[in-house]
C-alpha cells in the first residue's frame, strides 16, 4: 500500500498530512517529523501491518496551504528547499531513505 504525505514548514515547525487518509502529524525538526509520520502511519494501519501488509510512505514538500495563511492574515516566506523521501513500514522492520 502507498501512503502519500505532503509536508510544509510554518511557524517554526513542520506539518505533514496524508493526501488520501486521515493522518496529520507535526514535528519541530524534519527528523522529528519523519519519526512522527512513521509512528502515525503504523498506528493508523495497525491491523494491515499486523497481517503482513507492507506500507510505503512518500513525502514531498508543498507551500503553506492558503487557508492557514488566511487564518493568520500573513504572508509566509516561500519554501526554498524541496524534500522527497520514501519509507517502508512493515511488521518486521522500518527502512528509510531520502
Amino acid at each position: 500500500m502507498l501512503v502519500k504525505f505532503k509536508i510544509f514548514y510554518y511557524d517554526a515547525g513542520w506539518t505533514a498530512r496524508a493526501t488520501d487518509h486521515g493522518i496529520i502529524t507535526q514535528g519541530e525538526t524534519i527528523g522529528e517529523l519523519v519519526d512522527n509520520i512513521i509512528e502515525a502511519t503504523e498506528l493508523y494501519f495497525e491491523e494491515e501491518i499486523g497481517s503482513g501488509e507492507q506500507i510505503t510512505i512518500t513525502v514531498t514538500t508543498e507551500p503553506v496551504p492558503d487557508f492557514i495563511l488566511e487564518l493568520d492574515e500573513i504572508d509566509a516566506e516561500p519554501l526554498t528547499q524541496q524534500l522527497e523521501c520514501q519509507f517502508t513500514v512493515d511488521h518486521n522492520a522500518k527502512a528509510t531513505g531520502c
